[in-house]
């Protein structure tokens, strides 16, 4: 057996853990998984039971779908108000301080076989609609307001 002597020992000693910092380390030295870019609105294959926001409902009756609270005629049929919220993406972003400033539109989506329901908070602006879901913040894709809460254009609340 080979005798090695005290400063090499440590010599040895010191390379090992470098080299065991490099491993424990190395994760950071990879390039990390991209962050999903556009995030489903709501989760894939869900079922849409019933979308609420303060008076107004939408919700499944059987095969149909019923409005309720809406006072008049929409210009969209509620599939299709069911069909946006299905296929909108949305991508994950830090809102400027006038987005956090503003009172949101709380909206409940009611799934099959979830006991809570999923709540969005909306912001509304000139350019862009934010939501805050889970505690953070996303940004809608190419969706405006009127399609999510179509009952927004004929109320006088807005």
């Amino acid at each position: 057996m080979a005798r090695m002597s005290k400063r090499g020992f440590n010599n040895v000693v010191i390379f090992a853990m470098l080299g065991m910092i490099f491993l424990f380390n190395l994760n950071s030295f990879l390039p990390s998984a991209p962050v999903p870019t556009a995030v489903p609105l709501l989760p894939a294959d869900s079922y849409v039971l019933k979308i609420e926001q303060g008076n107004y409902k939408l919700e499944r009756v059987g095969q149909q779908w019923r409005w309720s609270g809406v006072r008049q005629s929409l210009a969209s049929t509620p599939e299709q108000h069911i069909d946006v919220w299905r296929s909108a993406t949305m991508e994950i972003t830090q809102p400027p301080r006038t987005v956090l400033q503003t009172e949101p539109l709380i909206t409940v989506v009611w799934l099959a076989g979830a006991s809570q329901g999923l709540v969005y908070a909306i912001v509304p602006t000139s350019q862009k609609v934010w939501i805050q879901f889970n505690g953070d913040w996303y940004v809608l894709n190419q969706v405006s307001v009127n399609a999510l809460l179509p009952w927004l254009g004929d109320s006088e609340e807005m």
